[in-house]
């Protein structure tokens, strides 16, 4: 798989249970999911409504949703105000399956002051404490307090953790988006710390060193431990969650992150993020290591137990740019020469050169040879490097003539070379009739999203 496997979607929240990958995310005026047996089907699953609010308090910004399973049931937290910011507050829901039907549980008692990003931490004795963020004077601060059950407050709010450190303090001072990992009797408290438009938004981690999880002192921080990977062109990587693997062996880590069209850096507190994971790792302590963001061109072993995607039809093909799409993919004049360009050209109905015959190879890859030539889609020279031409090639097997296709949603796919990982492209996302097609590194570019259509 190659990341992200969800455009447009930030606050990620992902669990595997019922058969499913149930991942959340913040949309803003309803609560919403999708739901897909691989981690390859959730970019194009159908986006499910989990809570239309009705009027009042919570009615508008809903943020951030999590799910948690207790005793059977599920419960979904998230943040929501009544249009106002400074009025977010925390709510519940419950439900008996993970993507719903919820019915309205409890609000929260933090206190009457804003409060986001609530999450649960449950401790190896059982006992369960809220941990959210609340924005204060001194900055955007953690909190935890003790639940008497997964939907009540028990006790006063203590502090956590405040922004007090440099890298906590890019555009603002601000520690979020709480989250516990429990790993060999060791507890973990992951965090966001930054302004969410701030490329530098990271991840750091408390760990709980002492007894007694109310006393600020018993935790010690870390950070940051996941942060912006400029080589792989990721920026902004943060509110982070945890998933087991399908088979339950492999802790993986879920985020949202930004990138840019050329690499250089971004970030962002709405449109433009995606959702990413890696796979989390532990050291000789027990400690978990998230490592380092991966490039979209990165091919990524899927999490274990993971079926992996739905196979696209061996077939006949037009293949249409969505920037552009009454252009075709085709080759240049309709040439049958080795090396020939390929380009988009608008669409001709009974032009062989712009249909492809699709081949799946077995291995999650697949071959385009054109239906007028016979030739292959091809990466000029097998090189890996951006902005290298497409043409068509006689079919040799080589791994720049072979493609992976990562359906994106609406129909349409990324082109993925295996040789350097960079997707089909059309050069300076030009509408022109004419253009030239290359690779680049994919930055979720309408230029880069194709649909197929089936012809025969």
């Amino acid at each position: 798989m190659r990341n992200p496997i969800r455009e447009n979607a930030a606050d990620p929240w992902m669990v595997f249970a019922e058969g499913n990958y149930n991942l959340l995310y913040t949309h803003g005026d309803k609560l919403v999911g999708v739901s897909a047996p691989s981690v390859d089907g959730l970019a194009a699953a159908p986006q499910q409504t989990l809570w239309q609010p009705p009027p009042g308090e919570a009615c508008c910004n809903l943020w951030a949703p999590e799910i948690h399973q207790f005793d059977g049931k599920w419960y979904l937290y998230y943040t929501a105000d009544n249009g106002t910011d400074s009025q977010h507050r925390m709510f519940v829901l419950e439900a008996d399956h993970p993507m719903g039907p919820y019915v309205f549980k409890a609000k929260l008692d933090t206190g009457d002051v804003h409060s986001i990003d609530g999450s649960v931490l449950k401790l190896p004795d059982g006992r369960l404490f809220q941990i959210w963020s609340s924005g204060r004077a001194d900055g955007q601060n953690l909190y935890i307090a003790p639940m008497s059950n997964p939907w009540t407050i028990s006790g006063p709010p203590a502090l956590l953790a405040r922004p007090d450190q440099a890298w906590e303090q890019n555009g603002r001072k601000v520690t979020e988006a709480p989250v516990a990992l429990v790993h060999d009797g060791k507890v973990f408290v992951y965090y966001s710390g930054s302004a969410c438009e701030s490329p530098d938004y990271s991840l750091g981690v408390l760990e709980l060193a002492g007894a007694d999880p109310l006393n600020q002192s018993a935790w010690t921080k870390s950070g940051p431990v996941f942060k912006r990977n400029d080589a792989a062109w990721v920026f902004g990587t943060g509110h982070n969650g945890f998933f087991t693997s399908p088979d339950g062996k492999e802790t993986w880590l879920v985020y949202h992150a930004v990138t840019s069209s050329s690499g250089s850096p971004a970030g962002s507190c709405s449109a433009g993020r995606t959702v990413r994971i890696g796979k989390v790792s532990y050291d000789a302590a027990g400690r978990p290591q998230l490592g380092i963001p991966n490039a979209a061109w990165r091919t990524v072993t899927l999490p274990s137990g993971d079926p992996g995607a739905d196979i696209v039809a061996d077939g006949i093909y037009e293949i249409a740019p969505k920037n552009a799409p009454n252009n075709r993919l085709e080759v240049d004049a309709c040439s049958a020469a080795d090396a020939a360009t390929v380009q988009v050209y608008t669409r001709i109905a009974d032009s062989r050169c712009q249909k492809w015959r699709l081949s799946y190879l077995g291995d999650g890859s697949y071959k385009f040879l054109n239906n007028d030539s016979g030739k292959a889609l091809d990466v000029s020279g097998c090189s890996g490097a951006n902005g290298v031409k497409v043409i068509q090639w006689p079919y040799w097997g080589g791994d720049c003539q072979e493609w992976y296709l990562d359906a994106i949603g609406g129909g349409y796919y990324k082109l993925t070379s295996k040789v350097g990982g960079r997707v089909l492209d059309v050069g300076g996302c030009s509408t022109t009739p004419g253009a030239d097609v290359d690779v680049w590194p994919y930055w979720q570019g309408d230029c880069q999203q194709w649909k197929l259509e089936k012809v025969g």
